[in-house]
């Protein structure tokens, strides 16, 4: 029987990076077309979380990836500027989009069976790209993992978790970078 609608769109960022070779050996990092990437484990429960609440109320998912951006006017070195052509720009940011789509449905295929996915990403500051998913997607939820860096590092930084708990324009579930904290 599914459950009441409310929860028909969740949003999920999905943070990740390069494994270095100590996550590799470890068995820790996971291989996708050509590289090891290292998923951090509150975000593998955030998206166990989300495909277990879409599977209940009938929903589905968005996975969600923030790439860097580069500069399209110009990109400073010392002792001189050096600007990269748009249409490189363009191609880096298409790579980067293809890889990160590519990560992001490795773990769909793994982690969300029996629910409807999309992914997605896009250049951009997290937070961001966050909140603009948020109300492009029209979401109902946003289940986002923390990143686990120390309390006084987000007293001084903010995190983005924080920043999407306040500005988000629907509820917002973090999972937490530690499960006991």
């Amino acid at each position: 029987m599914q459950g009441p609608t409310l929860f028909q769109r969740i949003l999920v960022p999905v943070d990740f990076s390069a494994a270095s070779d100590e996550l590799v050996a470890s068995g820790r990092a996971m291989r996708v077309g050509n590289q090891s990437i290292d998923f951090a484990p509150a975000s593998m429960r955030s998206i166990e979380l989300a495909a277990a609440l879409a599977r209940a109320y009938g929903g589905r998912l968005r996975l969600i990836h923030a790439t860097p951006t580069l500069n399209y006017s110009a990109m400073y070195t010392p002792p001189a500027g050096v600007a990269l052509p748009p249409n490189v720009i363009t191609e880096i940011h298409e790579s980067a989009r293809r890889a990160s789509v590519e990560a992001l449905s490795t773990l769909a295929a793994l982690h969300c069976e029996g629910v409807t996915v999309e992914c997605e990403a896009l250049p951009g500051v997290p937070l961001n790209v966050v909140l603009e998913e948020v109300d492009r997607f029209h979401a109902d939820l946003v289940v986002l993992a923390a990143s686990g860096r120390s309390r006084v590092t987000r007293f001084f930084l903010g995190s983005t978790a924080d920043r999407v708990i306040r500005q988000a324009s629907c509820p917002v579930l973090v999972i937490p970078a530690h499960p006991h904290e």
